[in-house]
């Protein structure tokens, strides 16, 4: 069933997670455990933000009716529904992130300067699911599934809320607006202040151990943008391949809490100026197993 035997053990460990959510759910009734319990999930949910990510590149699943009952557990837990990566991300940002006039994530402002942190993260979340569905009406099939899909997801979080308000407001409501902010936050420091059009410039990396492992790989960014329909497991490799085309300012450390577990083997402070970027040609990339 799995497309890509590496996806075995990170899905066990999401479902796992997802079946101590539910557990809290349904058995927890103290406020404060349900509350210490989802501040301290956020870190694993942070990485199984990247998953989801991940997926919605390259499925899991060679089924679709697998692939869409995973997302049920990702939008329970990330706060990104079916499909909205695959519109937002893979056929937004990854055609547009070479001109900030057009990225769906885009970190430059109408004058070129650049966002800050907490700025873009407001931003890009506010506008995550927006910018999805204006990135849909180019792509009938997909904006079908992200609409039934999310209509059934508002359905299914909204049960869970009136069942038992308390618990289901924190654990499936405000926790996966937070992830997703927190999603939108982690991603600032992919491209921001990046100085040219070319996909070895655009991006910056992170090589920290602990960050790769927990995202997937997610800091070998400038491989993930040069083959974005590549899996996770395989741009170490991809890595190994481009390394000596990426600029040497283009690796940093990892924020707050990935810098906590040790330090990148590579990293320099942020710091280019913007320059004027020009749009991709790259051609969309669309997982026949979505």
């Amino acid at each position: 069933m799995f497309r890509h035997p590496e996806d075995r053990l990170p899905v066990a460990l999401i479902c796992a997670l997802f079946a101590v959510d539910l557990s809290v759910y349904f058995f927890v009734e103290h406020p404060l455990i349900i509350l210490a319990y989802a501040g301290l999930s956020m870190l694993p949910k942070a990485g199984i933000c990247a998953f989801n990510h991940h997926h919605q590149h390259v499925s899991t699943f060679h089924y679709a009716w697998a692939n869409r009952l995973l997302e049920f557990v990702y939008v329970l837990q990330t706060g990104v529904s079916s499909q909205a990566w695959v519109l937002h991300h893979s056929l937004g940002h990854h055609l547009h992130y070479l001109d900030q006039t057009k990225d769906e994530s885009r970190w430059a402002r109408e004058d070129g300067s650049r966002m800050g942190e907490w700025e873009y993260a407001w931003k890009t979340t506010i506008t995550a699911y927006p910018r999805a569905w204006g990135v849909s009406a180019k792509h009938p099939r997909q904006r079908k599934i992200f609409l039934v899909m999310g209509l059934i997801s508002i359905a299914l979080i909204s049960a869970l809320v009136a069942y038992k308000p308390l618990a289901g407001s924190i654990l499936f409501l405000v926790l996966p607006v937070l992830m997703l902010f927190g999603t939108a936050l982690a991603t600032w420091a992919h491209h921001s202040d990046r100085g040219t059009a070319d996909d070895f410039d655009a991006c910056n990396n992170i090589l920290q151990p602990f960050y790769n492992t927990l995202t997937g790989n997610l800091g070998y960014h400038t491989a993930h943008h040069h083959r974005p329909g590549m899996h996770w497991s395989m741009l170490p490799k991809l890595h190994a391949e481009l390394e000596s085309k990426i600029p040497a300012d283009a690796f940093r450390e990892p924020g707050i809490p990935w810098k906590w577990f040790g330090a990148s083997p590579r990293a320099v402070a942020p710091g280019k100026s913007v320059e004027p970027r020009v749009t991709s040609d790259q051609p969309p990339v669309i997982d026949p197993a979505r």
